[in-house]
């Protein structure tokens, strides 16, 4: 699998994003509660994309995935990921891994459920090995080729 991420590029498709767009990121570990981040940044920058809390403490990293579309929709496997956080970096131990981007001015649903998309938006769907379940709803901030 080659790096893919330049079809992140494709996310100029977009059109104009609010500069003040933003997204809400949920982590739930293995039999914990879950832990919601409201405002976290959502960014592409030199083909990854980086998801960091509103108070800058925390990034994920996504900086690989294979990219495709599902008639308009676009859609990544992640293929890596790290979480930058109090100085480190912490690969992530994928299961799976899932983006879904909408460029388009309407919901797009996806394949084989009721969930849609929001129109310019972005959604994540993640599990690792340990049983962390991670989830991001929201528009993209920034791209930066």
């Amino acid at each position: 699998m080659k790096r893919s991420f330049l079809l992140f590029a494709a996310l100029f498709a977009l059109g104009t994003i609010a500069a003040q767009a933003s997204g809400t990121i949920t982590i739930v570990h293995k039999g914990g509660q879950p832990e919601v981040y409201d405002s976290v940044a959502i960014k592409v920058l030199h083909g990854a994309l980086y998801v960091t809390s509103e108070d800058g403490k925390g990034t994920l990293v996504i900086s690989r995935a294979a990219c495709s579309h599902q008639g308009d929709l676009m859609v990544c496997l992640v293929t890596h990921a790290t979480l930058v956080q109090a100085g480190s970096t912490s690969p992530l131990d994928l299961k799976t891994g899932t983006i879904y981007v909408n460029s388009t001015d309407d919901p797009l649903q996806l394949v084989l459920s009721t969930t849609k998309v929001p129109p310019h938006s972005i959604w994540l769907s993640m599990t690792t090995d340990r049983g962390t379940y991670v989830s991001l709803t929201g528009r993209i901030d920034k791209v930066v080729q």
